[in-house]
């Protein structure tokens, strides 16, 4: 890569177009979808542990599952990934039903389908760990979260690693903070925001300055 660009050469990865205003003399270079190949190796591969599944398991309906699936996630690595994983080992039934809820939505609406990989979540304690860590706390050390979320009775540990499982959050290896994606960490925080879209007293989370202090100052925290 040290080939590729001069010295003093510096590159912006973004995916606002807008920071990339033509008269910076800036050269862009648009980082594409996958390919159907790809998007079939890469969903194979946290769907069922290999990128090309030839086991007695992966029979004809589980392939027309998998391509019907992949054909919703438009070649989105995210969407392919993180939805691949929430379906890894579920049986049929369930394969089924999150077709059905994928052919409800748009298909401009990636936020939504990653969605489903919340609802997949088999254990209530990994949904309440997923939502509180996209609204509060992203960035942060794993072991500060795994202390203060110890003392909720989250089960913290345990339910870290099922979610990075489910490829829903990652653990920095040279830092150990919490990473999300801003797609998936925006997914959590809407989940919140839909308990109450107008009325913020009445959410069970509140992480954004503007609705603090108008809760607060309002006095509108409802039980």
């Amino acid at each position: 890569m040290k080939d590729w660009f001069g010295y003093g050469s510096k590159i912006i990865v973004t995916r606002h177009k807008s920071l990339l205003r033509p008269q910076l003399g800036l050269e862009v270079h648009e980082v594409e979808i996958l390919y159907t190949v790809e998007a079939n190796e890469l969903f194979n591969f946290h769907a069922f542990g290999e990128k090309n599944p030839i086991s007695e398991d992966y029979n004809y309906k589980e392939k027309e599952y998998s391509e019907e699936v992949i054909e919703w996630c438009r070649g989105l690595p995210l969407a392919l990934q993180v939805i691949a994983s929430s379906l890894a080992g579920k049986s049929k039934d369930v394969w089924g039903s999150a077709i059905e809820k994928l052919r409800e939505i748009p298909t401009n609406k990636i936020v939504e389908k990653l969605r489903l990989s919340y609802e997949l979540l088999e254990d209530d304690h990994d949904q309440n760990l997923f939502v509180h860590l996209s609204c509060f706390f992203v960035g942060m050390k794993k072991d500060f979260v795994v202390r203060i979320l110890d003392k909720c009775e989250f089960y913290t540990l345990v339910g870290i690693q099922n979610l990075i499982d489910k490829c829903l959050v990652t653990i920095d290896e040279y830092v150990n903070d919490i990473r999300m994606h801003e797609l998936v960490r925006d997914m959590g925080r809407d989940i919140v925001r839909r308990e109450a879209p107008v009325d913020p007293g009445k959410r069970t989370r509140l992480w954004h300055h503007t609705d603090s202090y108008s809760v607060l100052t309002g006095k509108t925290v409802s039980n």
